[in-house]
């Protein structure tokens, strides 16, 4: 018998409020189940435990939240976008509404960068933060083999921060390619002490054109 034929559909999405205290497993296994719930005509794997395909572009780090984010799940048929994220948007948890949805124009592997609010309570200024961040920026840097120092400056794209009434909030563009991904926590740890908290809130996910990824 021969497997059905599959689409693949793209779904953008936000994770915010409650849900940047959620996993990405515990949210993978919440976007499965509304995918289910949701009627779309999912492609199922095939062997003893069928279950639909899910790849996420890159997934927030706990405690942060996305005001932009992507998935691309596989379908059966291919049916209108709009409808899709309707049917899908009414299934998902409060917290992570569904924003659209589209057939792909690109790739995940072209991911290329990734934009930032992070805000910071601190008594350092605003060009503080900005001058610190410019320079050479050395961090213990974790990987999946070793953890090593590392000059994370090639990696910041771009800085920008403004002082406000408690403290100052830092945009950052930051490489976020599948073989260089710098997670914006880097920062926070470089200014270290002199920030006594931070939030951060992913805006954007761009591709090699600076494009937001479609």
């Amino acid at each position: 018998m021969q497997p059905p034929v599959k689409y693949t559909l793209r779904i953008f999405w936000q994770k915010k409020g409650n849900s940047k205290y959620v996993s990405h497993l515990d949210t993978q296994r919440a976007v499965v189940r509304a995918l289910i719930r949701s009627g779309l005509p999912l492609y199922y794997s095939q062997g003893f435990n069928p279950h639909p395909k899910l790849v996420f572009a890159l997934p927030v780090s706990i405690f942060q939240e996305a005001l932009y984010d992507v998935f691309d799940i596989d379908i059966t048929e291919r049916i209108s976008p709009k409808r899709a994220a309707e049917m899908l948007g009414a299934v998902m948890p409060g917290d992570t509404p569904v924003i659209g949805a589209a057939y792909p124009v690109k790739k995940f592997k072209e991911l290329y960068a990734a934009s930032y609010l992070i805000s910071l309570d601190t008594d350092l200024k605003a060009a503080e933060v900005e001058k610190a961040l410019r320079g050479e920026v050395v961090v213990e840097k974790k990987s999946k083999k070793k953890c090593e120092m590392t000059d994370i400056s090639p990696m910041i794209y771009g800085v920008s921060a403004v002082d406000t009434d408690r403290g100052v909030i830092l945009k950052a563009t930051l490489s976020a390619a599948p073989d260089a991904y710098l997670n914006p926590k880097y920062l926070v740890d470089f200014l270290g002490d002199k920030v006594r908290f931070s939030e951060t809130v992913r805006e954007m996910l761009f591709d090699k054109e600076m494009q937001p990824l479609k």
